[in-house]
């Protein structure tokens, strides 16, 4: 009894001076030091826009195109950009928002429930935008808008950036989306992901965004509507003011929302590209420079 006793003490005495050589070798804390405060050059970044519209089928509720959403995440996999995601609702978020009549503010306690519901296919839609991505090496990570964000009157007033910073700076990819978010003077709102992209390049500083949607880029007209519709190769804000005025295609604006968003960010020096997500390898060529790919839009 007694050996056995002993054997243990021992045992503990042993492990407590492994940890202490451990603490000595990699410091105080006990863990390995890592570079984890290193300088990002926030111009290399890229934010990538995936369109509700180009990864579900608005036809069919919470009905995901599988094919083109495994051919973007691969194309996302083989550029070697600093990039943050964002996805639209597509047939998740688009038919209940417009069912609970969120997009007008907060009005009776059925939309809290709305609201709820919402908010839920979001989530769902992003768990399997993550996993596509993570399934092709991309270390996705998501973030709920509603936990960042502070929105006025359907826009966003704040972001608390410190945490995307980190991410970013680590090698981690985040993935946010348009949802139904609280709003200090409408009660609810809902946010695009256009303008939550938008609003990101302009706080993280990146150099450009990329927005892959169900058509070749930005037309005269709506291409699927119109058979003379034109494809605009170059949009800068004089030539987008009769463009801007196409008429919404959905609860979040539609491309005219689109075009209000990248304008903007033209005349703050972001250069942003419409590309098709479906034509194979369109995104990935814009992400590497390609300026030919859909319509640019610059100052």
């Amino acid at each position: 009894m007694g050996g056995q006793g002993d054997g243990r003490k021992e045992g503990q005495a042993s492990e407590v001076r492994n940890e202490r050589r451990h603490r000595s070798a990699h410091g105080r804390g006990g863990g390995i030091r890592l570079n984890l405060d290193k300088k990002v050059n926030w111009e290399l970044l890229t934010i990538v826009k995936f369109g509700g519209s180009a990864i579900t089928n608005k036809e069919k509720r919470f009905s995901v195109r599988r094919s083109v959403l495994r051919r973007l995440a691969g194309e996302v996999a083989r550029t070697r950009a600093r990039l943050l995601i964002v996805h639209g609702g597509g047939s998740f978020g688009h038919p209940l928002a417009k069912e609970y009549g969120l997009s007008g503010g907060y009005r009776d306690r059925k939309q809290l429930i709305g609201a709820s519901l919402t908010h839920s296919a979001m989530v769902r839609l992003n768990e399997i935008v993550v996993k596509a991505l993570r399934d092709e090496g991309v270390p996705a990570f998501p973030v709920q808008p509603s936990s960042c964000m502070v929105v006025r009157g359907g826009r966003i007033k704040s972001i608390e950036l410190a945490p995307l910073k980190k991410m970013i700076g680590l090698g981690l990819v985040p993935v946010l989306y348009g949802d139904v978010v609280p709003d200090m003077s409408r009660g609810i709102s809902i946010v695009s992901g256009d303008q939550i992209a938008a609003r990101l390049a302009l706080e993280l500083g990146a150099s450009r965004v990329i927005m892959a949607v169900d058509v070749d880029g930005v037309y005269t007209a709506d291409p699927k509507r119109r058979r003379d519709a034109r494809l605009i190769r170059v949009l800068t804000p004089d030539t987008a003011a009769g463009i801007g005025r196409i008429k919404a295609m959905d609860v979040t604006g539609g491309m005219g929302n689109k075009i209000m968003e990248l304008v903007g960010l033209a005349r703050r020096g972001i250069q942003a590209q419409v590309v098709s997500a479906f034509r194979p390898g369109a995104l990935r060529r814009a992400i590497e420079g390609d300026l030919s790919q859909g319509t640019l839009i610059k100052a």
